[in-house]
């Protein structure tokens, strides 16, 4: 429901000190489009966007951005596609294996049996042909809508494992993944500053009833425990 223009023409608009809400709805239209555009550059942890909707491209967004050539904003593309598990996994598979072909029901495969993102099958054949065009976009290979009998599918450059290695031997400080399954799945950073922990959250629902809310940390960072324990009206002690 978005492509890489679209999501391109929202990068360069946020140069400098972002824009809000409203005047990405100015620029853009106020429809889904720019919904699902937004979604996207989120998803690959391009941009940054506040409680009110107002939106600041992040670091890698803006190595992106401000990319002087063409084979520079290529890098920093496959450096985002990577770090978004779904898209990583299959990348990284084809190196292991050597594969110069994914098509579509080995992508959907591995993501809702191997991976269990337990996706609406609408919701995957748009997220596949969507990773297949950015992939594309990034110069790892051509996407090829199926006709005729033949699968949609990317077939991949024959150096994809020279091209990938680099990327995929680096130590990745971010990787994103989907937690829940949804139209709009919730994300997940995790850093390498995440705090390993669990915590027990009582939580007193009425008179003399009380539910003990037990919640694996291990993979938050700690602005995300702090905007959890108020949501729950809970504080760490000593925090």
């Amino acid at each position: 429901r978005t492509d890489w223009r679209a999501m391109e023409n929202v990068l360069d608009y946020c140069k400098g000190k972002g824009a809000d809400r409203s005047a990405l709805e100015t620029r853009f239209g106020a429809g889904e489009g720019l919904r699902e555009t937004l979604n996207a550059l989120e998803q690959l942890a391009l941009i940054e966007r506040s409680d009110a909707g107002d939106v600041r491209l992040s670091m890698l967004g803006e190595q992106l951005a401000y990319a002087p050539d063409r084979a520079r904003r290529r890098e920093r593309l496959v450096e985002a596609l990577l770090g978004y598990s779904p898209y990583r996994a299959p990348l990284e598979r084809a190196v292991a294996e050597a594969f110069l072909l994914l098509d579509a029901p080995w992508v959907e495969h591995l993501w809702q049996v191997d991976m269990r993102l337990g996706q609406p099958r609408n919701r995957v054949e748009e997220a596949r042909t969507f990773f297949f065009r950015m992939a594309d976009e990034a110069g790892l290979g051509v996407f090829r809508r199926g006709v005729r009998g033949q699968t949609t599918r990317l077939e991949l450059d024959e150096d994809i494992g020279a091209m990938l290695r680099p990327f995929l031997e680096r130590p990745s400080s971010r990787i994103v993944v989907a937690t829940q399954p949804s139209d709009a799945p919730e994300l997940q950073s995790v850093g390498d500053s995440a705090p390993a922990e669990a915590l027990s959250v009582p939580m007193t629902i009425a008179p003399g009833i009380t539910v003990t809310i037990q919640v694996d940390m291990t993979d938050w960072d700690f602005e995300r425990i702090e905007r959890f324990l108020a949501l729950v009206g809970h504080r760490r002690q000593g925090g």
